[in-house]
């Protein structure tokens, strides 16, 4: 669209209405825009150059009454061409150079301290690595140029994860914060993992989940993370090493066919074995504690549970059965 250069808004070739609250301003149809913005002290660039057919940026330049100091973004977005390097407010919109009309670019103005991202995501080819804000946005680099990365300036302390996840080639073994990160080795690049660096303490959840043929279990956290290996991978369950008291419910729930009856935590977890497996109940009957499960559980619990068990094995109503009454006994 050929823009004229005007400050006057002419309300009938508008494309959208204005609000209530800007028809005031119109007089015989007619609106000067510039002096709307300055009354109500806003700037709805974005609204003029959406809606009409004017160029009041280049007008208030022209007419030197464009202010700089607030508004240099509009410039850089609708009229580029306008930009004067020596006026635009580097400091809060520098950013918007890059996205709007990197041709604009200026290094030495450039705000590299807050908007080094937006370099290395619009236009990484003005990327200057010894100016770039490594410390606040390396990983914008690994996620969006990895091929600028230096591993002397990167961050490794703070943005270790974005390497493991978006370029892991450019890993670094012995800069990379494995106490903090490794969980990121286990997700992205379980080829990268070195057991000895590895967070076990922390981050052992992930590679259970990620990555279980790196599974270590002499390392693995099984005091905190036993779960993770009884839903993700249950051929690596050790009976031995695993937290009972804490995860008995994850075999319930995900392995049972891994559960070890002198270990597992039936007083907690018997209802949800009775509804995944009730078998294994009626298999591991006398290894289990009634009286202690009679006292864990309300009557009302203990009645459902009966009623559920009736239920699976089919057993209608008002006709008992030895495993029935067995049951009853133990559970009421």
């Amino acid at each position: 669209m050929e823009r004229v250069i005007t400050n006057l808004v002419k309300l009938d070739e508008l494309k959208r209405k204005p609000c209530e609250s800007w028809l005031k301003y119109f007089k015989n149809r007619i609106a000067d825009a510039h002096k709307a913005f300055i009354s109500k002290d806003e700037y709805p660039y974005t609204w003029i150059y959406e809606n009409t057919n004017i160029d009041l940026i280049s007008w208030e330049i022209e007419n030197n009454c464009f202010d700089w100091e607030k508004n240099s973004w509009a410039v850089a977005e609708y009229c580029p061409d306008k930009i004067d390097p020596e006026k635009f407010n580097w400091k809060q919109y520098s950013h918007y150079i890059v996205m709007y009309c990197p041709d604009k670019f200026n290094s030495e103005k450039y705000n590299w301290k807050e908007f080094s991202w937006a370099v290395a995501k619009y236009c990484p080819d003005k990327l200057d690595p010894e100016k770039f804000n490594w410390e606040k946005d390396s990983y914008y680099i690994a996620q969006l140029c990895p091929n600028l990365l230096d591993p002397k300036k990167y961050n490794w302390k703070e943005k270790s994860w974005a390497i493991a996840e978006y370029c892991p080639d450019k890993l670094d073994p012995e800069k990379y914060n494995w106490k903090k990160y490794s969980r990121f080795i286990a997700q992205y690049c379980p080829d990268k993992l070195d057991p000895e660096k590895y967070n076990w303490e922390v981050d052992g959840w992930a590679v259970a989940q990620y990555c279980p043929d790196k599974l270590d279990s002499e390392k693995y956290n099984w005091k905190k993370y036993s779960r993770f290996v009884a839903e993700y991978c249950p051929d690596k369950l050790d009976p031995e090493k695993y937290n009972w008291e804490k995860d008995s419910w994850a075999v319930a729930e995900y392995c049972p066919e891994k559960l070890d009856p002198g270990k597992f935590d039936w007083k907690r977890n018997i209802w949800t074995i009775i509804e995944k497996s009730i078998n294994l109940v009626i298999e591991h009957f006398d290894k289990i504690n009634w009286e202690e499960i009679r006292s864990y559980y309300s009557y009302y619990k203990r009645r459902k549970m009966l009623k559920y068990i009736r239920n699976f094995l089919g057993i209608p109503k008002g006709v008992r059965n030895e495993i029935s009454i067995k049951f009853r006994r133990l559970l009421l």
